[in-house]
């Protein structure tokens, strides 16, 4: 007899419009499996991966072969590959999108869609670990561009406000390491403003986009404290979806 919810995953594994798993090829997964567990089919492996929580599974790789079954917590899609740990093989990544089959590309409520991500900007200006909690009560994150497009997606999204990004060089100076766990921006990127970033004082550790300079908002990346106040811009992480701009 089949475990319960099995035939509803199986049409959602499956399906075309699938809104709970996707098939991501190619995605690059950080680190090794967080469980190796048996599974007697990708259906049952995907139920594995469902009764734990979105941060502990994001996905799953089933080998039909052994009948392993490798639950990963964390996957970087789109621009964000890394080359050197992609993987090729079949990986279905777990989605909270409310997308259906009428309006597959929807992001929740009030969360914009574009260039396949989902995103917010928060009305409230906080410090930077503020709007890590402010995004993170919201199942998401602070927002990283990386590429042409997403960085154009975040300057519609802040909407001429000053926002925070989820990017620091608390580590390391000159190594802003993303929010989405995708690695490193290079500080050489296209996106910073003219003699940006300077690490003014030591410690401008966190990331802003848009600055006011004689009236005019620019949308150029700068480094900031973090003790300023910015807007929170949010991008969710379990909820990309490349074929929807």
């Amino acid at each position: 007899m089949a475990r319960p919810g099995a035939v509803l995953l199986l049409l959602l594994v499956t399906s075309a419009a699938a809104v709970r798993y996707r098939w991501l090829d190619p995605v690059s997964l950080q680190g090794p499996a967080v469980q190796i567990l048996s599974a007697e089919s990708e259906i049952d492996c995907g139920l594995l991966c469902e009764e734990a929580s979105p941060e502990e599974c994001s996905g799953f790789i089933y080998g039909p072969d052994d009948g392993t079954c490798r639950l990963f917590s964390g996957d970087c899609r789109g621009p964000a590959i890394v080359s050197s740990q992609q993987t090729t093989e079949r990986y279905m990544a777990r989605s909270k999108c409310p997308g259906n089959t009428s309006d597959p590309c929807a992001c929740p409520a009030g969360f914009i869609r574009c260039a396949g991500r989902c995103l917010k900007r928060l009305d409230l200006a906080v410090t930077y670990t503020e709007a890590e909690s402010q995004c993170a009560a919201l199942g998401a994150h602070l927002a990283v561009p990386r590429s042409d497009e997403e960085n154009r997606c975040a300057m519609i999204a802040a909407g001429g406000t000053t926002v925070w990004l989820g990017l620091t060089d608390v580590i390391t100076e000159g190594q802003f390491v993303g929010a989405d766990g995708c690695g490193t921006a290079l500080s050489t990127d296209p996106y910073w403003g003219d003699h940006q970033p300077n690490n003014m004082n030591g410690n401008q550790y966190y990331i802003v986009m848009g600055v006011v300079s004689n009236g005019q908002w620019n949308a150029k990346w700068n480094d900031q404290w973090g003790s300023e106040l910015f807007s929170p811009l949010c991008q969710l992480p379990l909820c990309y979806r490349p074929d929807c701009q």
